[in-house]
């Protein structure tokens, strides 16, 4: 690389190579059919806990198959 001051040659810039972490899998979707009033109780659970459909149900599988041995 050419200096505009000097015109000398410098060497090019090098970047130092990072430690990426190692990416997350990625989620698998997954369709649950409950009835109405299930619903209904989930996202008033949610919404007095602010926390998402996705967040209490992934932990509550979790708990599940922990229990269960699965």
């Amino acid at each position: 690389m050419v200096t505009k001051k000097s015109g000398q040659r410098t060497a090019p810039l090098r970047t130092r190579s990072v430690n990426k972490p190692t990416p997350e899998p990625k989620p698998v979707a997954l369709t649950v059919k409950v009835t109405q009033e299930v619903y209904v109780r989930l996202c008033t659970f949610g919404a007095t806990q602010r926390r998402t459909n996705q967040d209490i149900l992934q932990e509550a599988l979790l708990q599940y198959l922990d229990r269960a041995k699965g």
